[in-house]
This record gives C-alpha cells, sequence and structure tokens, in this order.
C-alpha cells in the first residue's frame, strides 16, 4: 500500500483567526504587564516621595515645625519694632507665641488646634496677617492643612472669631471667589 500525501486545503479565514487569537493575547499580557508596572511603581514610588517631602519641610521649617511672620498689628509698638508671631506645631498641638513690639517680657501664647491623624507632627502651620473683620486692625490667619482659623484683633490683643462673626463673614467669601 502506497501512502500519497496532499496538501490539506486550508482557509484562510482560520488562518486568520489564530493570528488575530494570538495577537489578542499577546497585548492582554502587555496591558497586564504595563498594570501591574504602574501598580508596583505607585506602592514603591508613594513612601519614597513622601519621605522626600518630609525631609525638605525638615530643612524648610525644623522639627518641630515653624513658622513666622511679623507685622504692626497695634500691639504695644511704641519702639517702632514690629510685633512677631511664631507658630509651632509640637506633636500634633499648634501654639503661636506673639511677642508685640519685639519686647520678649510682654511674650503671649495663643492655643491653636490639635492635629488629628498620623500625619499630625508634621503638618506645617503657615501665619498671615489680613484686615478680615473691616475694622483697620491686621487680624491674625493660621493655615494648617486646607482649614483656616482667624484670630480677631480686638484691644491689643487676639482672640478666635465666634460663630456669629464667621457667619457674618461667610455671605462675603461667597461672593467674592
Amino acid at each position: 500500500m502506497a501512502v500519497v500525501s496532499r496538501p490539506l486545503k486550508t482557509s484562510g479565514r482560520g488562518a486568520l483567526l489564530g493570528g488575530l487569537r494570538s495577537m489578542l493575547a499577546s497585548a492582554r499580557t502587555a496591558a497586564l504587564a504595563y498594570l501591574l508596572l504602574l501598580v508596583l511603581g505607585y506602592l514603591v514610588l508613594t513612601p519614597v516621595i513622601v519621605w522626600g517631602q518630609r525631609r525638605l519641610d525638615d530643612v524648610r521649617y525644623g522639627f518641630p515645625r515653624t513658622t513666622y511672620t511679623e507685622g504692626f498689628v497695634g500691639h504695644g509698638e511704641e519702639s517702632g519694632d514690629p510685633t512677631h508671631l511664631i507658630a509651632l506645631n509640637l506633636r500634633g498641638q499648634v501654639s503661636i507665641l506673639e511677642i508685640p513690639g519685639a519686647d520678649t517680657s510682654k511674650l503671649r501664647a495663643l492655643p491653636g488646634p490639635y492635629l488629628v491623624g498620623a500625619d499630625g507632627p508634621y503638618v506645617v502651620p503657615y501665619l498671615s496677617l489680613a484686615d478680615v473683620t473691616g475694622d483697620g486692625q491686621a487680624d491674625l490667619l493660621l493655615q494648617v492643612r486646607e482649614e483656616v482659623v482667624v484670630y480677631v484683633n480686638e484691644n491689643g490683643a487676639f482672640r478666635l472669631i465666634t460663630p456669629a462673626e464667621r457667619a457674618r463673614l461667610a455671605p462675603l467669601g461667597e461672593h467674592g471667589r
């Protein structure tokens, strides 16, 4: 018995589908590899960036985090020296030191907010002076994270803003944006 070989007829469609399947499988594998690389990069780079930001803040603001501003606010500045204001973040508790007219014998401490969360001791408290109440005296603004705490300048000292005063100021701030 003789064996005869003949080439089988294959349809072009079968070969085309087989090539398409292998191409799709390699595309899925590549997409999965890129996705895995992206997730792995995120998991590795996020702690590195946070660590770098903390070291940069250590250089800029020290530890505990400290910021400083000065200005003429009308508190014992007869000598011509401005009032110095220092914000300290001491283990998650913000405190503001006021040195009226650069006279350290008249030092005042203003309590600030407690900072909740694991990053509390690392948050930088920013100080600024602005006339928020419109009475012609510079009020003290403390910015921590995304919140602003207002200390009203009244009778030669700073005090926390009351809810009634805040309610009066809120409509002005909404229209001004």
